[in-house]
């Protein structure tokens, strides 16, 4: 990860992060990264929280606009 962008890669590679996918080396940076940027942590943990809500919620008890809402905003993501 390159200085410029960190805090941009840090966003993109949270998932692979949680789901301990990264190599080694993207992880041991990504996780100095975090020891020195608060913003990233705070990140990290919105999307732990965000990823926990979601698992333990059925897909039926969400509303059918809120659902594709949620998958809309996912897509996004995914694609940045």
């Amino acid at each position: 990860m390159g200085d410029g962008g960190k805090c941009r890669d840090v966003v993109r590679l949270l998932a692979d992060y949680l789901e301990h996918q990264l190599p080694a080396d993207e992880h041991a940076a990504l996780e100095r990264h975090l020891e020195r940027c608060q913003r990233c942590v705070t990140q990290l943990r919105t999307y732990q929280s965000t990823v926990s809500l979601l698992r333990s919620l059925r897909e039926d008890e969400l509303p059918p606009e809120l659902r594709l809402r949620l998958k809309a905003f996912v897509d996004a993501r995914c694609r940045n």
